[in-house]
């Protein structure tokens, strides 16, 4: 089966792992620069047995911006709210890019 760019690229990155040396020596030449830390450890045994879980944190953030996500909502869907130089300039992009 002749393998597919995908899977190399893949293989290449550590998506998938790597098949042969060339895939191996790409992935090294990618990573060579990243620094692990040395104490870092992953219990292994812990996860294929079932005994790590994963438990989602929900972060919140402050945004005191002056635009709430209801105002982008409605510019996207409304053009009315919208100034009419702001509806021409879109219109002529949108009819520029058709070209």
């Amino acid at each position: 089966m002749k393998e597919s760019i995908l899977d190399k690229i893949l293989s290449s990155s550590g998506y998938l792992p790597p098949r042969n040396e060339e895939e191996m020596t790409t992935f090294e030449k990618i990573y060579s620069k990243i620094e692990v830390d040395k104490y870092y450890h992953v219990d292994v045994d812990s996860i294929v047995n079932g005994g790590c879980r994963y438990e989602p944190k929900v972060i919140h953030t402050n945004n005191t911006g002056s635009v709430s996500q209801d105002d982008l909502r409605m510019a996207a869907r409304n053009f009315g709210k919208l100034p009419r130089e702001v509806i021409e300039k879109l219109k002529k992009q949108h009819k520029n890019d058709g070209d």
